[in-house]
């Protein structure tokens, strides 16, 4: 009888050191997470948000070629983020002092960062894009943007254009079994049209799915 309990008991002591692995596992996942949110609570913060996420839309379409530059602008807003390459994720707004990333909560701002302010400014895109990208590398923490459902309406001039899409996140650390949910959000841009004839960002507003102070803000 012994014999068989042996094995019994050894299966259910294997089991519980299996859920208090997974147990730890979590535990250390969550400390890594909130580790890192809290890691920008001194980041700048703004008031309100400078662009609205209203219901409904009037769909203009710009001309294919137009479109399909504004669609790979979009692509590239998430690829240079996931990729943690700030110089090119600057890169992709218009004017100086003028163009802006911001993200904001259902009822605040969380952040905005203007273009070309300078390295001594708070607000510095460039600036404090490095610090939070270097912030994801240095975590091993590897972010994925999904943009999707892109509806536009491009004025009568034909280079200034406004979107709005969905954007997911995903983030996927080396504690993490496998990639989770990050935010959702409704991603609200303008473009303008250079000189160039190169569209970029005018303003590139992020409207994630979370109250402010229900959750720690996510600023990537």
């Amino acid at each position: 009888v012994l014999s068989h309990q042996a094995p019994q008991e050894g299966a259910i002591m294997s089991e519980r050191w299996k859920g208090i692995i997974t147990n730890c596992a979590i535990l250390k996942y969550f400390s890594l997470v909130c580790g890192f949110c809290l890691a920008f609570g001194g980041t700048a913060l703004a008031d309100s948000c400078g662009t609205d996420a209203t219901y409904g839309w009037n769909i203009k379409n710009p001309p294919a070629e137009d479109r399909q530059a504004i669609l790979d602008l979009l692509s590239r807003y998430a690829w240079t983020i996931d990729e943690r390459n700030a110089a090119a994720f600057a890169g992709l707004f218009a004017k100086p002092k003028s163009s802006y990333y911001e993200i904001c909560s259902t009822d605040a701002s969380i952040l905005k960062l203007t273009l070309g302010l300078g390295p001594e400014s708070a607000t510095d895109l460039l600036g404090q894009m490095t610090i939070i990208l270097d912030k994801l590398r240095n975590d091993s923490l590897q972010t994925r943007h999904i943009v999707t459902n892109t509806l536009f309406n491009v004025d009568d001039t034909g280079r200034t254009a406004n979107t709005k899409s969905i954007v997911l996140v995903t983030l996927q650390g080396s504690h993490f079994p496998a990639p989770i949910l990050d935010y959702s959000a409704d991603a609200r841009a303008t473009f303008v049209k250079g000189d160039d004839d190169t569209w970029r960002f005018q303003s590139l507003t992020i409207h994630a799915d979370y109250a402010a102070g229900s959750v720690e803000a996510k600023k990537r």
